[in-house]
């Protein structure tokens, strides 16, 4: 019988990491290129310039400070949950020792309240899950608005014009990157990030 698992979800950061970004950055679709490559920013009808939304969430220091903290409050929760597992295996195979003794009424009571037991351990692991997933959204959410600022203020400096997802480019100078320097700044403006996680009952 498993409750419940808390594994690590190294695929949570990755996932879903630029939105909100739209008002800022634009997706470009590959077909309105043909296929070639971008042009330069001096040559461009406007200048553009390119981000790598992605892994500067994954590399900044505030995402992986929001990811080590829940990783921690993930790996408490599983403890308690295999000692919660433990508990019910136990009592499962003492009921099923006890059926032959028990009058039939006193087993159909004990059996429901095991099967209560089950389904309440079953929701709390649900709501711990839950939490940890609003927790780190949170978090991850000031990292994102900030780096949203720190790239308006690379464009505004650099008279860039539009932003695209590297993401979604095929081919594009390396002049046009600004992801290192967008890194580095949010680095330096949001080191670390407060994470508000639940409580380990």
């Amino acid at each position: 019988m498993v409750i419940g698992v808390f594994t690590g979800r190294r695929g949570a950061l990755a996932r879903g990491l630029g939105n909100g970004l739209s008002v800022l950055i634009l997706g470009l679709i590959i077909s309105l290129f043909g296929g070639v490559s971008v042009a330069s920013a001096q040559d461009a009808a406007f200048p553009v310039a390119v981000v790598d939304v992605q892994d500067i969430l994954r590399s900044s220091a505030a995402a992986q400070q929001v990811q080590a903290r829940i990783d921690d409050r993930r790996q408490a929760y599983q403890r308690q949950v295999t000692d919660e597992e433990q508990v019910l295996r136990q009592t499962e195979q003492d009921l099923q020792q006890q059926r032959a003794i028990l009058a039939s009424e006193a087993y159909q009571q004990r059996l429901r309240e095991f099967r209560d037991r089950v389904a309440e351990v079953q929701r709390s692991v649900q709501q711990r899950r839950r939490a940890l997933d609003q927790a780190f959204a949170a978090s991850m959410n000031k990292v994102r608005d900030t780096l949203v600022e720190v790239i308006a203020e690379l464009a505004d400096e650099n008279g860039v014009k539009v932003v695209l997802l590297k993401t979604q480019i095929v081919i594009a100078e390396k002049s046009l990157d600004i992801s290192e320097e967008a890194l580095r700044r949010l680095n330096e403006r949001l080191p670390s990030v407060e994470v508000t996680l639940p409580p380990i009952e």
